[in-house]
């Protein structure tokens, strides 16, 4: 599949990170879509081997493009996504690769494997970045390019590091389930490792985003301000499939 080997060069030639890789790709599957949508044309751009018409698309979504809107989405993870389709088309040039891949409704997580907390988890983050201007209105991505995104620090790895317009920082921590008082030490040590390296900010703090907040980490998170709490709740969408 072609978003696979999307993903693997984005990791190996562009040294990005599984879940900014991950990021890009769902990213690639929104924007066949809305330019399906928006030009009445199915098109899906995993299949789209002309550089010359992959990268007009790619201008559509650019900063001063007719689709530059929804190019920002995502902090800008629908641009940087187009743009790195455009590079990897360019490196791949003499590869065939399959083109049978249909365009993915992807706003929603994946739930066909609800076992598998890594892949679950990785859905819900790639959809909080997605959402991120709406969800968290004042806060960007840290850094440029996603560095927010499993932000390392001390051999840790912070879910997602936002920063706010005036500069403070808030670590998320997310979890699929139930999130107990263990969470607690766990974001209270990112608080500190990010205290440490960043004394000039005004405020760091911490939010724990879970499926279900155990009562332990409710108490746990009453001995300070600096830690809020979170569920989240998804949604469900059938389709009646033809006979």
């Amino acid at each position: 599949m072609v978003n696979e080997h999307f993903e693997k060069w984005l990791i190996n030639t562009e040294n990005k990170k599984e879940q900014t890789a991950y990021n890009y790709s769902k990213a690639i599957n929104r924007i066949s879509k809305h330019y399906s949508e928006n030009t009445n044309q199915n098109l899906n751009l995993y299949s789209l081997t002309e550089l010359d018409k992959l990268k007009n698309i790619a201008d559509l979504y650019g900063t001063s493009g007719k689709f530059s809107e929804f190019g920002h989405v995502g902090n800008g993870t629908n641009r940087a996504a187009i743009n790195s389709s455009y590079r990897f088309r360019q490196n791949t040039a003499n590869i065939d690769f399959p083109t049978n891949e249909k365009i993915e409704d992807i706003d929603e997580p994946d739930f066909s494997d609800n076992s598998n907390n890594f892949s679950y988890e990785r859905d819900l983050k790639s959809s909080i970045v997605y959402q991120i201007s709406e969800l968290f209105p004042d806060y960007k991505i840290y850094g440029t390019e996603n560095d927010g995104v499993e932000y390392l620090i001390g051999g840790k790895r912070i879910d997602l590091l936002l920063e706010k317009n005036d500069g403070s920082l808030l670590a998320i921590e997310l979890k699929s389930g139930v999130a107990n008082y263990k969470v607690f030490g766990q974001i209270s040590m990112y608080l500190g490792l990010l205290m440490d390296k960043f004394p000039e900010k005004k405020e760091i703090k911490g939010c724990i985003i879970a499926g279900e907040i155990d009562d332990t980490l409710k108490r746990a998170t009453k001995i300070t301000d600096l830690v809020t709490l979170m569920t989240y709740t998804m949604k469900l969408e059938l389709t009646k499939e033809n006979l």
